[in-house]
């Protein structure tokens, strides 16, 4: 499965762009991307959050003047908006990446001589695809379950811009429920997904483990 856009935070223009020249290290350059990803998936969680907190104040403790509240909802979802399209470039990114490690991986292997060192190194790599495809499937359906409660916090945001009143908020009390459910079930997920991916990350990092008394991050 190719990792196409999130649907549940940004890499460097010049990692994203790099000229291969510059980065012959296709391992530590997948790797940094992986990493990335974990944290933009963080980020997410945390802006998710913010954007589903200033709808709950919106609706439950509505001001005498909504303007303000309806702004704070806005930005906070402007906010998730663009992390998720950040984190849908940064897979993309990963996926050329992986598939270009994998491919310089095969052609290293083929000029190792000794059957004992090539055997283990195709083993080290056939362990590392597998976990890369496996974080594949399960950022596909992370974002596949994200999709439609951003989707859901779209629309009303397009509805209070039409109807923002005391009785077009409380039209909106059972989408938000509707949301609040979502959003626990999406979490969960995007949780388990960025928690796999900075683990494949630190995997293929080329930092060698902490000094005693530190904890590797």
């Amino acid at each position: 499965m190719k990792l196409h856009a999130l649907a549940l935070p940004l890499l460097p223009l010049a990692l994203l762009a790099a000229p291969a020249c510059k980065s012959s290290d296709k391992g530590a350059s997948t790797g940094a991307t992986i990493t990335k990803a974990a944290d933009q998936i963080q980020r997410g969680i945390e802006q998710l959050d913010a954007t589903v907190a200033a709808l709950h104040d919106l609706v439950e403790k509505p001001a005498p003047d909504l303007k303000p509240q309806q702004k704070a909802y806005e930005k906070a979802l402007a906010s998730l908006e663009s992390t998720a399209e950040s984190l849908s470039k940064t897979a993309a990114s990963m996926d050329t990446r992986g598939q270009a490690y994998f491919a310089e991986w095969d052609t290293q292997l083929a000029a190792i001589q000794n059957e004992d060192i090539r055997e283990r190194s195709a083993d080290r790599k056939k362990s590392i695809e597998a976990s890369f495809s496996k974080l594949q499937k399960q950022y596909g359906e992370a974002r596949d379950a994200f999709r439609p409660l951003l989707d859901n916090l779209r629309d009303v945001r397009t509805a209070l811009k039409a109807d923002l009143t005391l009785a077009g908020i409380d039209t909106l009390k059972p989408v938000v429920k509707k949301v609040d459910k979502e959003k626990g079930s999406v979490e969960k997920e995007l949780k388990e997904v960025g928690e796999q991916f900075r683990e494949l990350g630190v995997d293929l990092s080329r930092s060698g483990p902490p000094a005693e008394g530190e904890a590797r991050k």
